[in-house]
């Protein structure tokens, strides 16, 4: 069939027998709606998503307080505790494999800013602060690998090297973010034909508590990004030529963590430091924090959620007086090359966990029912879940407040305090009573700031003195 051609409800169902429930309607479509919805039903596999629902009612079985374990101290290694020559080492190994071109940084920004009270891509949003240009979040992450770069080239004069920069997307926000990144790496110097690589995770469709498929409108379906774990069968195709390109380090965040140090060399230095295959950051739980555990089960790397563990293993405490199972999963994951060449493919399938949603849909009559309480499923997959495929899992915890501030509402939570911090270990004085906020291409870890060593940072001078408002926005 011509893509150009209106398929007949006949045609569609000859190949689509599960989309029959979603052409109740069909007949009411203008032809552009019809054209609409026959391309959604073409890229959501239902007759699979049909056994993915029933598959995901067989959850992983409880672990027991007998399986679970945290990770050994010999691979979990806190940041804060570390010498500065241990610090510096680790370091200048993530910026040789920077220089080399080795590394890439992968965001995952498929989802939308609904919290933030906008339709478009969460990470193309203005901030509002102009901390670097597109004042966004995808902004602030371009800036960040643009001055790694030049630091890298700083180092004995070495050939600066590129980080290249893959953006997963969904079919919802990928024409905005594309257009969005096309901005930013113009105005950056990225060739974005061989720099950056754009790429869409799947959508499935969501379902009613039966397992059946919704409508959103006449001529749509209810449908969301496959999860964060999608990554491994989206990103795939494009690992042949990342290979080629010399790439054998992935550094994999999520958009809306303001403070995440993109292609962090600490990060990256350390695991391959430490021969790593997989390697997460973690952040120190803190008391009644639902977020999930990087621990062993039965010997094995995983992500166990707050409810699986249980109130008493999540209250036990070491002898120094830290959770026995504190190490807090913040998305924010280390990958060699040789690892996602066996853990990806197009058919990579991890297994689908249920979210109940409130999910708006459209009801046998034709009318639009927005629900009071959760009466749908949508599936997910988790990035996590591959940790178990590790065969060198190490754990690398770093200060929340220095590194892990999720964007969830137009408050750059926690940037103020980090740029502050830098700031006064620097030797300045800081008296300002503004939000203080260093421009992104300035420090990426709080160098380069040695000009500020006893000076004030007032508001007058941000405002007027230009030996110091070079470096901040004002």
């Amino acid at each position: 069939m011509s893509p150009s051609t209106i398929p007949t409800k006949e045609q569609i169902l000859s190949t689509n027998k599960e989309a029959e429930p979603l052409l109740s309607f069909f007949d009411d479509l203008s032809d552009e709606e019809k054209m609409k919805l026959w391309k959604q039903l073409s890229t959501l596999n239902l007759s699979d998503a049909r056994q993915w629902f029933i598959d995901s009612e067989e959850q992983r079985a409880p672990a027991s307080a007998e399986d679970l374990k945290p990770i050994p101290h010999s691979h979990h290694f806190n940041q804060s505790e570390m010498h500065q020559a241990v610090l510096d080492e680790l370091w200048n190994k993530g910026m040789d494999a920077i220089a080399r071109g080795e590394v890439c940084a992968i965001v995952l920004a498929g989802g939308q800013a609904t919290r933030l009270g906008s339709s478009q891509p969460k990470g193309t949003i203005p901030l509002g602060i102009n901390a670097a240009y597109g004042d966004s979040l995808l902004g602030i992450q371009a800036a960040k690998i643009a001055l790694l770069q030049a630091l890298a080239g700083e180092r004995d004069h070495q050939d600066p090297g590129k980080i290249h920069w893959a953006v997963m997307t969904s079919p919802g926000t990928e024409e905005a973010t594309r257009e969005h990144v096309q901005k930013l790496a113009h105005h950056h110097g990225f060739d974005f034909n061989e720099q950056i690589t754009i790429f869409s995770q799947d959508e499935i469709a969501a379902y009613d508590e039966n397992g059946d498929f919704l409508l959103g409108s006449k001529g749509s379906v209810v449908a969301a990004p496959n999860g964060n774990g999608g990554l491994y069968s989206a990103i795939s195709a494009h690992l042949p030529r990342l290979r080629a390109k010399g790439i054998k380090y992935f550094h994999v965040y999520c958009v809306d963590n303001i403070l995440c140090k993109v292609a962090d060399p600490h990060f990256i230095g350390f695991a391959i430091a430490n021969e790593a295959d997989v390697a997460t950051k973690c952040v120190p739980k803190q008391k009644g924090e639902l977020v999930g555990s990087v621990c062993l089960d039965e010997g094995k790397p995983r992500v166990v959620e707050y409810s699986e563990l249980g109130e008493k293993l999540a209250q036990q405490k070491t002898s120094d007086g830290k959770f026995l199972f504190g190490a807090g999963s913040i998305a924010n994951h280390f990958f060699t090359m040789d690892f996602m060449d066996r853990v990806c493919s197009p058919s990579s399938r991890l297994p689908y966990h249920r979210a109940h949603k409130k999910i708006s849909y459209v009801d046998k009559n034709g009318e639009i029912v927005k629900p009071e309480k959760p009466n749908g499923i949508k599936l997910e997959q988790f990035i996590f879940d591959v940790f178990e495929l590790s065969e060198r899992f190490f754990i690398w915890e770093v200060a929340r407040n220095e590194e892990f501030s999720p964007l969830k509402n137009h408050q750059s939570v926690g940037t103020d305090y980090v740029n502050k911090m830098w700031l006064e270990r620097a030797g300045a004085n800081v008296t300002a009573s503004k939000q203080v906020y260093l421009l992104s291409l300035v420090s990426f870890n709080g160098e380069n700031l040695q000009e500020l060593r006893h000076r004030e940072i007032s508001d007058e001078a941000i405002e007027s003195d230009h030996t110091i408002n070079k470096f901040f926005v004002h």
